[in-house]
């Protein structure tokens, strides 16, 4: 029997579907593969508002069916997309009513990762959306892309709730990879970007302390404003990799705040099982107003649903969640120092003795101690693991000329204890 190859095998395997971006959807005869989930239902049709900026002949239409909440559909392309430098996306929409998001979610062979689009601005006109990925954790692994119009509303299967999307397109990022932050955060590093994104009417600025005084004398720290009529403002920041609760529990924070007795509800997220109940979060209370005040986030407590894991990346920001803002001072919080209780539980991407060179690196990347190295292992910004050895020695060289582009993750473990660097493979 004659043996398939892999390239064959793909080859095979990719007939009948969509080779790659971008998508137009004006092939004859390529088939976009859907799955249809929760109520969504998505038709290639001919296109029935050709204007503006989209005279394409064919286009997607999604109907969002009667009390579907979450509905959407994905298709399924022929090969994973690379994110290695092309991380903008940009989508064609139309929809019957203004103000409605596009949720856009890669899916497929590993973790996924997906961004809410701006507000659409305008009824019945076709206009462009972008997703900036520059900032976010990606992976060259995954095959599916995800549509979801409205995410988390109703809807009612009428022209109200039917959307169309065509030109689905991929284009270069607006810069290098990013240098993500780790715990702890001080706010004070120039090379390091702190991407936070807003969400709920909440308003995030990374600024000058306004009041550098009693335990916070320090430069920069992070404003907030509560916009008028918000409820449920806040801001998530991306971190460079999974936080590891497995030795410490305990996060402090220093805040300042107009009013006393307002709460700060911090939330980590960002793992695949999130939508399944894997984000936790706690409160605590702000008992000064118009000072500086270290809080203590205890995440130790037995009725904490579900309990702390070690796979978020993302870390949200609350302040006096469930009450309505006014955009005013009344409504503006800074906080800064955001870290484990103590230094006994050293974050999962603490430094030390440990020199990692050549970084960026193209072929190898060397790794030197002052102990033997029990254990090395290489994680991408995900948390999966890459590669693991033991050299059992004060040195170790691991060839990296086939890994894909982007920040790693590299985990040494000496005298039974982890130190944790990063570098970059070009």
């Amino acid at each position: 029997m004659k043996k398939i190859t892999l390239l064959t095998f793909l080859m095979i395997f990719s007939l009948g579907f969509a080779q790659n971006l971008p998508l137009d959807f004006e092939s004859t005869t390529t088939t976009y593969p859907i799955t249809n989930f929760d109520g969504g239902v998505a038709t290639k049709i001919i296109n029935p508002q050709i204007s503006g900026i989209n005279t394409s002949a064919t286009v997607m239409q999604l109907v969002k069916g009667a009390g579907a909440v979450w509905a959407g559909s994905k298709i399924t392309l022929a090969a994973p997309i690379d994110f290695s430098t092309n991380r903008i996306f940009k989508v064609k929409v139309f929809s019957p009513v203004a103000g409605i998001k596009l949720l856009l979610k890669f899916e497929g062979a590993s973790s996924f990762f997906q961004k809410l689009s701006s507000p659409i601005t305008t009824a019945n006109v076709w206009e462009e959306l972008t997703f900036d990925f520059s900032a976010e954790a990606v992976n060259n692994l995954n095959n599916q892309i995800v549509f979801m119009f409205d995410f988390g509303t109703q809807g009612d299967g009428s022209p109200n709730s039917t959307y169309l999307f065509d030109d689905v397109t991929q284009s270069s990022g607006t810069g290098p990879i990013l240098d993500l932050p780790v715990l702890p955060l001080d706010f004070e590093s120039t090379t390091v970007t702190y991407p936070f994104a807003d969400f709920g009417g909440g308003a995030t600025t990374l600024m000058t302390n306004p009041d550098p005084t009693g335990i916070n004398t320090s430069s920069k720290v992070v404003r907030m404003v509560k916009n008028p009529g918000e409820t449920y403002a806040g801001s998530v920041i991306q971190m460079a990799g999974p936080i590891d609760f497995s030795t410490n529990k305990i996060i402090k924070v220093k805040v300042w705040s107009p009013v006393a007795g307002k709460k700060l509800l911090l939330k980590f997220e960002g793992s695949p099982t999130d939508f399944d109940g894997g984000a936790f979060e706690t409160d605590a209370i702000i008992t000064k107003a118009n000072e500086w005040e270290e809080i203590t986030l205890d995440y130790n407590s037995p009725t904490l649903f579900p309990p702390v894991n070690n796979n978020d990346n993302k870390i949200v920001f609350f302040f006096d969640f469930g009450t309505q803002g006014d955009g005013s001072p009344n409504s503006t919080y800074y906080f800064d120092d955001v870290k484990f209780s103590t230094p006994l539980s050293v974050p999962f991407y603490s430094i030390s003795k440990v020199t990692v060179y050549s970084n960026p690196t193209l072929q190898q990347v060397s790794i030197q101690a002052d102990k033997e190295i029990q254990k090395i292992t290489i994680y991408d910004l995900l948390g999966k693991e890459i590669i693991m050895k033991r050299p059992q020695s004060n040195s170790a060289t691991i060839q990296t000329s086939g890994f894909q582009k982007g920040v790693y993750i590299l985990k040494t473990t000496i005298d039974g204890k982890d130190s944790t660097s990063k570098f970059i493979k070009e």
